[in-house]
Order: C-alpha cells, then sequence, then structure tokens
C-alpha cells in the first residue's frame, strides 16, 4: 500500500569501542559499501521524503561519506555530542531542526550500525502503523536466546515497557520478545515525550525505549510489528559480528540468485554482493568474491578463484577463469585468463581471447583479438583480429614527463613475442612487429618492422672463458 509522507532518524554517532578501530563504527564496510550506506539504501525504496543522520564520534568521516553518497531523497545531519544514549539522540533532532517540530507526520527510527534489515520489513512495519492508527509501533523479534536485548514486556496484546537486559529483573530475563530497536512513530504526539526522559538508569543514559512506557501512560496507542527473520536485526558491535552480517548478506544473495536460475556449486566458498546481478544458466564456481555494480550475463561461466569489483558489464556467454577483473567492460563469446587481470576502464569487444597472466589497464580492444599469455596491455586501443605474442608490453610511462602515452595498434596487425612497443606509437592495419622488437617508432601499414640487433656469433668464446686450450679445427 502507498505510505503517506514520512521522515526517517538514523542513529549513527556511536564509536564502536568494541571494533578497535579509528574507522567510525558506522563506514566499516560490509561487502564493500559501508553500513550506514547499507540502511539508507532500504530507506530508498520506501520513498522516504527526508532522512535525518544523528552523528558524533568521527563525525567529519561520517558527513563525507554522506556527501559522496548518492541518495535519492534529502538527508541531513545532527551532532549528538556528548553521546549520552539513544534518547538524548532522537531528542537533538527535535531540539536541533525547527522545521520538524511542526512535522505531523510518520518517522522511522533506524541504527546506522544495523544494514541487513530488507525494505519489505520497513514497508510492513509502516502498513502496520498506518492501518491501526498507532501512534508508536515497535518492531519485535522472538529469541531462542535474548540475552543482551531489551525485552519487552506485554499484557494481553498490549505493549507496556521495554526493559534493558542490565536492568531487567529475573522474570523480565525469561522473555523472548526483544526489542529490535527499530520504531515507527507519530512525531507530533511522541516527540515531546522526549524532554520526560530520565537517566536513572543502569548506563546512565536516556533510553528511547522509555518512551514506550511514557506513551501507554499519556494513553497513547502503541502496538507491535513482528519481524519473522532476527537475523534482519543483527547489530554490528564487534568484528565477530560483522563476519556474521557478511555470511547473513552472502546467504541471501546466493540464494536470489540460484532461485533466479544461477548455478553456484559451493556457496560456502562462493562470496557475492547483493548489488551484483547475474542472468540465468550462469555458473559461478568455488572461490570467487564479487562486489560493486556488477552485472553479468547468461550462460557464464566465472571462476574458479575470480574476484571483481567496482563497475563491471559481463555480456552473454563469457568465461572468466581464475583471473582479477575492476572498473571493465566484457563482451560476448569472450574468454578471459587464467590469471588474467583487466583493470581501470578496459572495454573489450566480442570474441576476445585474453589469455594468462595477461594485464589490461585503460584499454580498448576490438572482435576476434587475441592476447594469449603472458603480456601488459596499458593505455592501449587494439583494433579487430590483432595478435600479441607472448611477453609484448605497451611502455606507457614517460619517467620524465609522468605521463602515460597510448599505443594504437590497427585492424589486423600482429606483434612477435617479447616485443616493446613505446608509446606513443602506432602500429598500422596489417602490420607485423618481429619477436624481440623495440618499436619506437609508427610502423605503416602493411609493413614488417624489426628493431633488434644483429645476431653475431663468436667462434670458442665460451672455451677460452673457462681456459679450454683445445679449440675447433
Amino acid at each position: 500500500m502507498p505510505h503517506n509522507s514520512f521522515k526517517a532518524v538514523i542513529l549513527a554517532a556511536g564509536k564502536g569501542t568494541r571494533l578497535k578501530s579509528e574507522l567510525p563504527k558506522v563506514l566499516h564496510p560490509l561487502f564493500g559499501k559501508p553500513l550506514l550506506m547499507r540502511v539508507l539504501d532500504t530507506l530508498g525504496g520506501l520513498q522516504a521524503s527526508e532522512a535525518c543522520v544523528i552523528i558524533g564520534h568521527g563525525r567529519e568521516q561520517v558527513t563525507q561519506a554522506l556527501d559522496a553518497y548518492d541518495s535519492p531523497f534529502a538527508i541531513r545531519t545532527v551532532v549528538q555530542e556528548p553521546q549520552l544514549g539513544t534518547g538524548h539522540a532522537l531528542l537533538q533532532v527535535r531540539q536541533k531542526l525547527a522545521d520538524w517540530q511542526n512535522f505531523s507526520g510518520n518517522v522511522l527510527i533506524l541504527s546506522g550500525d544495523v544494514p541487513l534489515l530488507t525494505t519489505e520489513t520497513l514497508a510492513t512495519l509502516l502498513e502496520t502503523h498506518q492501518s491501526a492508527q498507532n501512534d508508536l509501533t515497535v518492531l519485535v523479534a522472538t529469541l531462542a536466546n535474548p540475552f543482551g536485548y531489551g525485552r519487552v514486556i506485554t499484557e494481553g496484546h498490549s505493549i507496556l515497557r521495554v526493559v534493558e537486559q542490565k536492568d531487567a529483573s529475573e522474570a523480565e530475563k525469561q522473555v523472548q520478545t526483544i526489542n529490535t530497536g527499530v520504531y515507527c512513530l507519530n512525531w507530533a504526539k511522541i516527540s515531546p515525550l522526549l524532554e520526560q526522559l530520565s537517566s536513572d538508569n543502569a548506563q546512565g543514559e536516556f533510553y528511547l525505549t522509555d518512551v514506550i512506557a511514557l506513551a501507554v501512560q499519556a494513553g497513547y496507542r502503541v502496538g507491535l510489528s513482528h519481524l519473522d527473520d532476527p537475523d534482519e536485526v543483527l547489530g554490528v558491535n564487534a568484528r565477530a559480528d560483522l563476519a556474521q552480517c557478511h555470511a547473513v548478506l552472502n546467504t541471501r544473495t546466493l540464494n536470489r540468485l540460484m532461485a533466479e536460475g544461477v548455478t553456484i556449486l559451493h556457496p560456502a566458498s562462493t562470496f557475492i554482493a547483493p548489488e551484483v546481478r547475474i542472468g540465468a544458466d550462469s555458473t559461478v564456481l568455488p572461490g570467487c568474491y564479487l562486489q560493486g555494480d556488477i552485472t553479468i550475463g547468461k550462460r557464464c561461466l566465472i571462476g574458479p578463484h575470480t574476484t571483481m569489483s567496482g563497475s563491471v558489464e559481463v555480456a552473454d556467454d563469457v568465461k572468466i577463469m581464475q583471473s582479477v577483473v575492476r572498473d571493465s567492460r566484457i563482451g560476448a563469446f569472450t574468454n578471459v585468463g587464467p590469471f588474467a587481470q583487466l583493470r581501470d576502464g578496459v572495454d573489450i569487444s566480442h570474441h576476445v581471447n585474453i589469455g594468462n597472466f595477461v594485464e589490461v589497464k585503460k584499454t580498448r580492444i576490438d572482435h576476434h583479438t587475441n592476447a594469449a599469455h603472458l603480456a601488459y596491455l596499458g593505455d592501449a586501443e587494439l583494433g579487430s583480429d590483432v595478435n600479441i605474442g607472448a611477453g609484448t608490453i605497451t611502455a606507457n610511462y614517460d619517467p620524465v614527463r609522468d605521463i602515460k602515452e597510448r599505443t594504437i595498434i590497427a585492424h589486423g596487425a600482429k606483434v612477435g613475442s617479447n616485443s616493446v612497443l613505446v608509446a606513443p606509437v602506432s602500429v598500422g592495419e596489417n602490420a607485423s612487429v618481429a619477436a624481440g622488437s623495440v618499436i619506437t617508432k609508427d610502423v605503416k601499414p602493411w609493413n614488417l618492422a624489426i628493431a633488434r640487433g644483429r645476431q653475431v656469433e663468436i667462434n670458442d668464446w665460451v672455451k677460452r672463458a673457462k681456459g679450454i686450450t683445445e679449440v675447433t679445427s
């Protein structure tokens, strides 16, 4: 159902002491993307009108990351200093953003270190809140072992309060319904209650959960929305938590891909970020790690032990074996690897062969071109039907001027093994470069270029060098 206009608040001020890192907790990467940005991505599917991110520790770094984030909605920040708890954090929004004080819509409260919530779960929370006409709705889950979580205390079908682990009685600790820390609330009614919060508790902090009891006492309608999969609200407070979130997100992604027709032979050793899209009848072999804005076509074979990152586009019927691909485009029916590296803006057409131990960087390669083994092609443009011999290098770096120069190899040209093309230089159509040549001048079409010393043999040189007196007659 369509949602009424709502805003979101994301709590992102914590230090993350147990992570033992100089990096702010919410900027720790999960499959290459900061935790906070994964939360914002989830919000992106809900058409929020605005999000307010509460920052504190590492605020400069967090602000820089937010500035670089391509958001579909407006993002504002509010500084919480000092950090006196979740209730105190939300109070900063009410006190520091004047236009929020008159906001009469709903506000979704999320944590910047809880990255696995799905858009569907948040949509259900909003729908439950609206359809039940609640003033405050708490997202809850049931855990077999709820240790460490705030317990949701109910009476019949009504919620009374949330008790934190350190403040809970023995009877309350037996309750298995836990508070996930995710809320939807009527801002105009509930936010004034933040002024009534007290820090009289074991932590000496202002708990956002105490607002629930205040709302009940004020006669507001407080309800629950039940979460089926507790893994969605896993939070990151330590490196082990980050690893667990990585495993859950990976499993979720692999299951989706397999349901869409992708073969993944060994899920336990295959790691794929949720942004990756793979066509039906493609196969991903063990040991692969794919993260970034990656699209792979149909009937492709990826791996084993292939790494992809950045922006990668792979067409249909491509084979990539034991190779590294970053920020590159690969055309149909192309073979890459084993042990190849494509990086930094490579653009390969169809029916190309990039073989073992070939590195390609900032280079465009046209169709039916072959670089079978042991070559470096950097800052170059290769036409169609070109053959690159083993050991070929485009010497693209000018150390005096500290710039990269380009090499052009035209349609049909053949470059012999162990040749060096010193840029800037071009090899014309259907020209040939003899093996072992160092090419420093342009080669005209259909010509053969030889640039190497003439072979000379000195009779019996080795014997004389070793002091052997017998000489050949």
